[in-house]
């Protein structure tokens, strides 16, 4: 461990355990992911390209987040003094003075974030078995370091027309991806499904794309007939929802950022018609920190990730959607209902 701590450092992380390196560039910050096995690096690259992240095939002049794996090296381990800090999606993350660590049940990611580094060790290969490497894990180291560039994740899927801003959040199962997909296929931008991230500009708190690609559960494609060719499978065994590329279908309709002036929270509820009900500002900043991953996450961050929620708020209206039988048999009533409620407000 102390090796491993050396080789982390004060500054980046060097690449002389890495055999192989791959680099993004998310929104003008560059990320450069290593691997020192070629069934790891496989595995990277499908995850990465599941969460938006597209390869860039320069090399940068400089990488602002760094990520590692290695299965050649001595498996890392938990400082003794280190405090569990959060626990979601079967992991759990520890944090000793400065320094942090995911951990799952097979990985160990060591994140230093003055330097905005991190080193990740998992059992090594062998001709039978192929280390499994967590979507989550990954995820949320990248997220963790994120935040030192700005970033704050928002589990939210974002819509825009007429320069109104649109941010749909909520629980997985609350019809954020359904109501999404209608909204376009009626003339709304699309800006991301799912996952997005927010960041302080001048004129407010933007929003901006994680996770490009709309998905669905099988059964909910089936309300939208003309879509039925374009979905396909996801990249891995055991993921039931099906994706659509929304660039390469509404090329014309994709936004890379807005300044949203509506939050909706959407509900599935059983009763025959749809309600949509203003909200207060603490009742939303409430609801946004319930989807906001990793919001309490080290003391020296969250007022920072706080305050940007607290922004979000105040520049925007706030609405809770009871989704009811009507919207399920038809979707496209998301338009009307949300008519009596936009006003302008600007979209980059």
């Amino acid at each position: 461990m102390e090796g491993l701590s050396r080789r982390m450092g004060n500054g980046p992380m060097p690449d002389i355990d890495a055999v192989g390196t791959i680099y993004y560039n998310l929104h003008g910050t560059w990320l450069a992911v290593g691997w020192d096995a070629a069934a790891v690096g496989e595995q990277l690259q499908v995850l990465s390209a599941y969460f938006g992240l597209e390869a860039c095939p320069e090399v940068p002049p400089e990488c602002h987040v760094r990520l590692t794996f290695l299965t050649d090296t001595p498996p890392l381990s938990i400082p003794t003094h280190a405090s569990c800090v959060a626990q979601q999606h079967g992991l759990q993350v520890w944090q000793a003075d400065s320094q942090l660590y995911v951990r799952d049940g097979v990985c160990v990611v060591h994140l230093d974030p003055a330097s905005r580094t991190g080193l990740g060790t998992l059992p090594p290969t062998d001709e039978q078995a192929s280390p499994t490497l967590s979507m989550d894990l990954l995820l949320y180291s990248l997220l963790l370091l994120l935040r030192y560039q700005g970033f704050y994740p928002e589990h939210a899927a974002c819509v825009a027309q007429n320069g109104v801003g649109c941010l749909l959040v909520g629980d997985s199962g609350s019809g954020k991806s359904t109501l999404t997909l209608s909204l376009v296929q009626q003339g709304w931008q699309y800006l991301a499904d799912d996952a997005i991230l927010l960041r302080s500009c001048r004129d407010g708190i933007e929003a901006m794309p994680l996770r490009r690609e709309l998905c669905l559960a099988p059964e909910a494609t089936r309300a939208f007939p003309d879509t039925l060719a374009h979905w396909q499978p996801g990249p891995w065994t055991g993921d039931l929802k099906k994706r659509l590329d929304v660039q390469a279908l509404y090329p014309a309709q994709v936004c890379e950022t807005c300044l949203p002036d509506l939050l909706l929270f959407p509900t599935i509820i059983d009763a025959p018609q749809s309600q949509l009900n203003p909200i207060g500002k603490a009742e939303a900043l409430f609801r946004l920190i319930q989807q906001s991953a990793l919001v309490m996450v080290e003391p020296q961050m969250a007022p920072g990730h706080l305050d940007v929620l607290a922004r979000m708020v105040r520049q925007t209206r706030h609405y809770q959607l009871l989704a009811g039988q009507d919207l399920a048999r038809d979707p496209r009533r998301i338009a009307s209902l949300l008519e009596g409620v936009q006003q302008p407000a600007p979209c980059i």
